[in-house]
């Protein structure tokens, strides 16, 4: 099997973007580690380069970006004033592509389709429909919109690599999983398939006037949605890129294999990993991933996957990547692997702590070899508590890395909204309340629980090797990890017991010779006591420290569970 030889970085922050001293960071570690691509991700990001000049009254047929800026300089000043700006940007641009084809790495794009400016609807005034909803399916937007778009893109930026692009996603301004908004007839009709393969072909074809490539990328829901995309996929021209998520729907290291791998006929593919952890831990809770990476990169290689795309950050929490946290070591580890499966796990700690200058210089050869062993030891202990702390029976039991709000919520977003069950039919009752699966639930989280406070008393034992600021920042990671976790057992209990008071009857023993109700009111008191305990730590007063281990989130989820004890107790 073959190399992977697409080696991208995704940064999603987009103040890291357009942060230039953070660009070159990330060219610096690129080199160093053979990455070939960088990818910014940002909706919209091409709607601060292009105008597009043509619907605020240009030609259509510009020969240059100038050309069309000057076709429309005095409508932009009058009707769309913060478009003057896209200058400066496209200068910006140009120059970190200069910089980047100088390292050996290609600049990307990704973003959403469809995405627009509002001034569009002027031109078109027939999009908007009677009740203010746009139309998605007007053929305007692939017979004249999207082929002037990304024309006038590649006149602004024209070293641009390509772009990577979502279609039919809800997060896109508009898509056709919005079609219930609008009620035209064309709407009512449409197959999505042919929105799909519509939207894409209007892509195509500047894109291969211009050279560049197209990368089509699966954000879909359901298998259905897949099943869709797929079908259009395959009538597409063969050059065109698929982008598949290591796992469907979205970066949940607990689900299956994304099953669209090595089914989409002679297109080419890559994979997308997110070494930072949106949905375990954001980097703040450690958690190096390096065995499921390793799998992941391999499964993917006997699927034909010939590239990977590596996000370090997410559009969530500004300013905070992997390259501020532990969670580094998966970013050394997926670069590593993409070039050689049977690389060691202690030479990428090595290549990790030497290449973030972590390392003690002083340290003698066996000293070393003491210090790369205690910390693989420590790192790879990680992910064990994480699966078992931010995932119920395998279903995503957090906001985003976040506790939520009520238990509800959960209910709905790891239940229904990020469905495990959608993929893996055997999950149908993982969140099922039966006495049997309360106790392996709760287990679960005391398991996590035990073996976290552990772990974190052995970070705290010596300082194995490290600098005095490497220690110290392992230290304050693992002392919030050891909250973290702490707060989410107590979350779990609280869901629990919180629905089988509202949903059955409160009074029946479930552990410990407990009742529902007594292990409630129990949960409850010691959320409270934790609720004290958090805002007396340091946490609180250091972002991103402090969105995760948020008082006013424990306080609003306790309120919800006494709610829930009270309706309980009034209705038995």
């Amino acid at each position: 099997m073959k190399n992977y030889t697409f080696r991208a970085m995704e940064i999603h922050d987009f103040t890291q973007i357009w942060n230039l001293d953070e660009i070159r960071r990330r060219l610096d570690f690129m080199v160093r580690n053979d990455m070939n691509a960088m990818v910014f991700h940002e909706p919209g990001i091409e709607d601060k380069i292009v105008f597009p000049a043509k619907f605020l009254g240009g030609s259509g047929n510009p020969k240059s970006y100038y050309d069309a800026f000057l076709e429309v300089d005095h409508p932009i000043l009058d009707h769309a004033l913060r478009e003057n700006l896209n200058l400066n940007r496209r200068d910006y641009i140009n120059h970190v592509i200069r910089e980047a084809k100088s390292a050996g790495v290609s600049i990307y794009f990704e973003n959403k389709e469809l995405w627009f400016s509002d001034f569009v609807l002027k031109y078109k005034k027939e999009l908007m429909q009677a009740d203010g909803t746009i139309c998605p399916s007007n053929p305007f937007w692939y017979e004249e919109f999207l082929p002037y778009k990304y024309k006038e893109l590649f006149l602004a930026l024209p070293d641009l690599a390509g772009i990577i692009c979502s279609i039919g996603t809800g997060e896109a301004r508009l898509a056709i999983s919005n079609t219930f908004a609008c009620g035209c007839e064309r709407c009512r009709n449409l197959d999505p398939v042919e929105w799909y393969k519509n939207i894409i072909m209007a892509m195509y074809k500047p894109f291969k006037e211009a050279g560049k490539k197209l990368i089509i990328r699966d954000l879909i829901y359901t298998k259905a949605e897949q099943e869709r995309f797929q079908k259009a996929f395959l009538d597409m021209p063969d050059d065109i890129v698929l982008a598949l998520k290591n796992t469907p729907h979205d970066f949940y290291p607990t689900f299956p294999d994304n099953p669209l791998m090595g089914k989409v006929g002679c297109h080419p593919q890559i994979t997308e990993y997110d070494v930072n952890g949106q949905f375990f831990g954001w980097g703040v809770q450690p958690s190096a991933m390096l065995a499921d990476i390793k799998r992941r990169l391999k499964y993917g290689k006997e699927h034909n996957v010939t590239g990977f795309l590596a996000r370090t950050d997410w559009e969530g929490v500004q300013d905070w990547t992997c390259f501020d946290n532990l969670n580094m070591v998966n970013l050394y580890a997926i670069a590593a692997y993409a070039q050689d499966e049977d690389v060691s796990e202690e030479e990428i700690y090595f290549r990790w702590l030497q290449g973030e200058r972590m390392l003690d210089e002083k340290l003698d050869p066996g000293q070393l070899k003491h210090c790369i062993c205690r910390i693989k030891e420590i790192m790879d202990s990680t992910w064990p508590i994480v699966e078992k702390t931010n995932f119920v029976n395998g279903c995503l039991f957090s906001n985003d890395s976040c506790m939520h709000l009520t238990p509800d919520q959960f209910t709905f977003i790891g239940g229904t909204h990020h469905s495990l069950s959608e993929w893996d039919p055997e999950k149908k009752d993982a969140l099922e309340m039966s006495p049997d699966n309360i106790r392996m639930i709760v287990e679960d989280k005391e398991e996590a629980y035990r073996k976290c406070e552990a772990l974190s008393d052995k970070v705290l034992e010596e300082n194995m090797g490290l600098t005095e600021e490497a220690y110290t920042k392992m230290k304050e990671h693992f002392e919030f990890m050891r909250w973290y976790v702490r707060g989410f057992r107590l979350t779990a209990r609280g869901y629990c017991f919180g629905r089988y008071v509202k949903e059955k009857d409160g009074r029946d023993l479930l552990l410990e010779g407990k009742s529902a109700f007594q292990l409630l009111e129990e949960t409850i008191q010691e959320m409270e006591t934790y609720m004290d305990g958090l805002i007396h730590t340091s946490f609180i007063t250091k972002y991103p420290f402090d969105a995760q281990l948020n008082p006013e989130r424990v306080a609003f989820y306790t309120d919800a569970l006494k709610t829930m004890l009270k309706e309980g107790k009034r209705d038995d």
